[in-house]
């Protein structure tokens, strides 16, 4: 019986970060070059990650992270939240085990503080995620790394959800104004 659990990264089985690790060097080999080539970590600590997985029998089905950090945009800070590693091992795809992690973990963050919520992803996740309430910000620019030297996010597209007041009030800045992820890679 396929079973759905949560833990934060002190916690997390060491089986499950083995098999979450193994499919994350596969699908994104970029972030386990250089100094991150024998990296051990599934999500930076700064981004406060709470793993919600799938599970049967110990093997590991679909992940998902919930992090969030204070994102300094327009002049104003907002409680970010987000959604990264989202993945299902493909034996299991197309069963509705991703879209079911999705929906948990973007109704987790739907129930916290956070003033907004936002992630990148490939174009054609679109129409997946729209349907967990996220919308595509087909015209916003998002940089990474330090503000003096950023690099532009190119082929990602940016989904967000505006949910405090503070968030609908700041999603013209969004949609207008160059973002700075500020991190070494977007959620």
């Amino acid at each position: 019986m396929v079973e759905q659990q949560t833990y934060t990264s002190a916690d997390y089985p060491a089986d499950l970060k083995c098999q979450t690790l193994s499919f994350l060097r596969m699908e994104w080999p970029e972030g386990f070059r250089g100094d991150n080539r024998l990296r051990d970590w599934v999500t930076q600590a700064s981004d406060h990650p709470v793993h919600w997985v799938l599970v049967e029998a110990g093997i590991l089905i679909s992940h998902l992270n919930v992090v969030w950090k204070y994102l300094e945009h327009a002049g104003i800070t907002f409680k970010t939240y987000g959604l990264t590693g989202v993945f299902t091992y493909p034996a299991f795809r197309r069963q509705g085990y991703g879209s079911r992690l999705v929906a948990s973990g973007t109704a987790s963050l739907q129930a916290s503080d956070a003033d907004i919520a936002l992630f990148h992803c490939d174009p054609h996740l679109r129409d997946f995620y729209a349907q967990h309430g996220w919308e595509a910000l087909d015209q916003a620019i998002t940089f990474i790394g330090p503000v003096d030297a950023p690099v532009l996010v190119k082929d990602e597209l940016l989904m967000m959800q505006f949910l405090s007041t503070k968030g609908q009030q700041g999603r013209t800045a969004f949609e207008r104004q160059p973002i700075y992820f500020g991190s070494d890679s977007t959620w």
